[in-house]
């Protein structure tokens, strides 16, 4: 337990996406307790990465102070097979996808952006925890097979899984490409896709019986494992960057991240970088499409980002649904070739969340 807290800031801020808070203000809470609980199949329970005191609670975070505390029982998976696992893994805060019969799983390795290198810095320093998670998640999906995607460049520390080179330009690495390059179907039903670093929350929860509490994040140019919720300002200070005025910090890299709201928002189990980009740099305009093509012409999930977005800017979501929203995998080429630098990928973002919300509305009512 000691380990986990040592490099813990004194305070943190936990995103809440698609969460319903658990915790008042002032509430004294013990370190792995769990603050929110998910109402999306995809995402596991936020939990305290510390004891410590409830500072600030609303609709989008959680601010919680360090104090002296208790921590939670030692959770086991023991005893628990297929179902029963992958709940009980998100219930202890790790970001498993639904899923029937299972035919592969693909454990996906590669760094999506270039400026991103989580998941190559977690195959080169915590190969038995990767271990660990791969044969949780093995019991929880009973898979026909388990195969590593790499990129011919990284290191591969757990060579007794089968592998499979992907390609090493952008987009290659988001795990809808990955699935078509290893399956060579799209979007096959059969086969789950996992990211390297879920597969290392899956082994440290195996390994300390507690929560997820960390995860890895690039740095400058290398990974390094942060308290989840940790502010991003005080990573890009301890980085030693000064942040100006019209700078932005960004959580991921420059085409899928999404920008901080403020210094203190914390990292969560997503975030795979915090960058920072200097102003002057392209930002994004409430304007009209020119119609010119281009974001068609490089979607690589060949959809129709100008109409997407268009719907989505006049909120009329259930047309964007029809132009198959929900198939994007966010890899945002479509605001980078975007000649009147609209806001493509804040669009689509809105629209899945809105969409999101209309039908947990509709389950309720059901």
């Amino acid at each position: 337990m000691n380990n986990l807290m040592k490099n813990s800031p004194p305070q943190v801020e936990l995103a809440l996406v698609r969460h319903c808070a658990l915790v008042t203000c002032g509430q004294q809470v013990r370190c792995g307790e769990t603050l929110a609980t998910s109402n999306s199949p995809e995402r596991g329970d936020i939990h305290a990465p510390f004891p410590g005191k409830v500072l600030h609670v609303d609709s989008y975070r959680i601010r919680l102070s360090r104090e002296k505390g208790e921590t939670v029982p030692l959770a086991s998976l023991d005893g628990l097979s297929g179902p029963e696992i992958r709940s009980r893994l998100a219930e202890l805060g790790a970001d498993l996808a639904p899923a029937g019969e299972v035919d592969a799983l693909i454990i996906n390795a590669v760094d999506a952006e270039p400026s991103v290198c989580s998941r190559k810095q977690l195959l080169a320093d915590h190969a038995e925890t990767l271990r660990a998670g791969i044969k949780a998640l093995v019991r929880a999906y009973c898979p026909g097979s388990v195969v590593l995607a790499l990129r011919q460049d990284s290191p591969n520390t757990l060579d007794e899984l089968e592998i499979s080179y992907v390609g090493g330009h952008y987009p290659a690495g988001l795990d809808p490409m990955v699935a078509k390059a290893v399956t060579g179907v799209e979007a096959s039903p059969y086969a789950v896709v996992v990211g390297l670093e879920t597969v290392h929350h899956t082994g440290m929860i195996v390994e300390t019986g507690l929560p997820v509490s960390r995860t890895m994040v690039t740095l400058g140019d290398t990974g390094r494992l942060v308290s989840l919720g940790t502010p991003v300002g005080a990573l890009v200070e301890e980085q030693g960057e000064t942040v100006r005025d019209g700078d932005r910090i960004v959580l991921g890299g420059v085409l899928q991240g999404m920008t901080a709201a403020s210094p203190g928002q914390g990292v969560d189990r997503s975030t795979t970088a915090v960058t920072v980009v200097k102003n002057p740099a392209p930002v994004a305009e409430d304007t009209a499409c020119v119609g010119c093509g281009e974001c068609v012409r490089h979607c690589p999930a060949r959809l129709d980002p100008a109409m997407i977005t268009s719907y989505a800017e006049f909120g009329d979501y259930e047309k964007a649904a029809a132009e198959h929203v929900d198939v994007c995998f966010e890899c945002g080429l479509c605001g980078y070739y975007c000649l009147a630098h609209r806001p493509m990928l804040q669009y689509i973002r809105l629209a899945k969340s809105e969409l999101a919300k209309a039908r947990s509305l509709e389950e309720v009512a059901s």
